[in-house]
């Protein structure tokens, strides 16, 4: 798939004139050729993270990391934080039937990645009315390799990077101590929360079932791939001195790090507005 990726448009969130704003993106591939609309919004984000101190926030961590646990943590918090994942809105456009839901569905179906341009026009329309709002931003689950940071950049200054560093052998020992009871999604761990009988779901007594993907030979693979595309990324934002990364094997433990971090960061944020 070649694409030519230049942003997606504003003009329906910021009230702007779409022929100001209007530029055109060709996407090659077997599917479809997506004509989208240009966001020449990065000028009204730029300015309003520069006038209301709003921030970018990204996360990153391995699958069964603790991702999911440290950006609930930062939610509370940090109240001013908005969540935008895009697993979540991908589902939500999908399920909702929008324009952006069904172009991307066929992606989806055809078992292809959705395109980035698709995935940022997604983030953008959070992005754009969070930022008016004077909200800052908890980016989760985009970017994920250097190419998607590179054309996210284009379009919003992510200026906060969490790199969560969690040993290989402990998400693996974690997510395949995990077993599931099919029919209702019910989950359990050995270690931590096991059923009153093994293998057995505790409320209608049916057996338990491991997924392909929770088993060892498959996690090992899935994280390899992640640090495969991940490891350029964080190349990425050391160079831009906005990345932090925290080393551990338990989120209680990690977070009053990340914790005492974001504070700092945003400390530093309340001295300039004094000033």
């Amino acid at each position: 798939m070649i694409q030519r990726l230049v942003a997606p448009a504003a003009g329906r969130y910021l009230g702007i004139s779409s022929s100001a704003l209007r530029r055109q993106i060709i996407i090659t591939s077997p599917l479809t050729t997506l004509p989208t609309r240009s966001f020449s919004s990065s000028q009204f984000l730029e300015e309003s993270q520069q006038n209301s101190c709003s921030h970018s926030l990204l996360i990153l961590g391995k699958p069964g990391g603790g991702k999911g646990t440290i950006s609930g943590k930062i939610l509370r918090d940090f109240p001013q934080f908005r969540h935008v994942s895009t697993g979540d809105e991908l589902r939500q456009h999908v399920r909702n039937g929008t324009e952006l839901g069904i172009e991307a569905k066929k992606y989806m179906d055809a078992g292809a990645l959705v395109p980035d341009n698709i995935m940022i026009e997604m983030v953008m329309s959070d992005a754009v009315e969070a930022l008016k709002s004077g909200q800052s931003l908890l980016l989760d689950g985009f970017p994920r390799t250097m190419e998607q940071a590179a054309a996210l950049d284009k379009e919003l200054d992510v200026d906060l990077v969490i790199n969560l560093c969690i040993p290989n052998e402990t998400i693996i020992e974690r997510i395949s101590d995990r077993w599931i009871h099919p029919s209702s999604g019910r989950v359990y761990s050995y270690s931590y929360k096991p059923p009153k009988v093994k293998g057995v779901d505790d409320e209608t007594g049916e057996s338990l079932v491991q997924r392909e993907d929770d088993k060892p030979e498959s996690v090992l693979k899935r994280l390899q791939k992640y640090e495969c595309a991940t490891a350029p990324l964080v190349n990425y934002y050391e160079e831009k001195g906005v990345i932090e990364t925290f080393k551990g094997t338990m989120s209680d433990v990690i977070y009053p790090e990340v914790k005492g971090w974001l504070d700092d960061q945003l400390a530093e944020d309340n001295a300039s507005a004094t000033v």
